[in-house]
Order: structure tokens, then sequence, then C-alpha cells
């Protein structure tokens, strides 16, 4: 089996956007970049919690829905398996 072969990449600063390989074309906000630099460095070499219970419980209470109707995946096709 061959290995993936990764597809052209534009140059930094070329006005391209790649739909094929699913890459944003923007970069980050700024407040996204501020959270990130505000998270403990310890917690980003461990694995999160499998079943993400803080974030379900901070959604419930967002959503006013049980935690229980919330589940949390590594994208679609992890939340699908799940499903």
């Amino acid at each position: 089996m061959a290995g993936y072969a990764p597809g052209e990449q534009p140059r930094t600063g070329d006005r391209i956007i790649k739909l094929n390989t699913n890459e944003n074309p923007y970069p980050p906000g700024e407040s996204v970049l501020a959270a990130v630099r505000n998270i403990e460095g310890e917690s980003l070499r461990r694995y999160p919690n499998p079943t993400a219970d803080e974030f379900r419980a901070a959604a419930s209470r967002l959503l006013d829905v049980p935690d229980d109707w919330i589940i949390a995946g590594n994208g679609s096709d992890d939340i699908l398996r799940i499903v």
C-alpha cells in the first residue's frame, strides 16, 4: 500500500484556498490565540476526558438541556460511530 502523498502546498502569502484538504484559509482570531496562550501547558500533554464531561456540563448549562443529551467526539466520523 502506498503511503499518503500530500498535494501541492501553496507558498506563504499565496491567496489560495485549498478546499480539497479541508484546511481553514483564515488564521485563528485574536481571542482564540489569547485563549490558547492561557492554557496550562500540563493539560496539553495529556489526552482529554474521553466523555468530555466538563464540556458537556458547560454546554448543558448554556443550552439548558440535560448533559446526557450532548455527545462529543473527534470529528464527524467519531460522532457517527458513537451514534
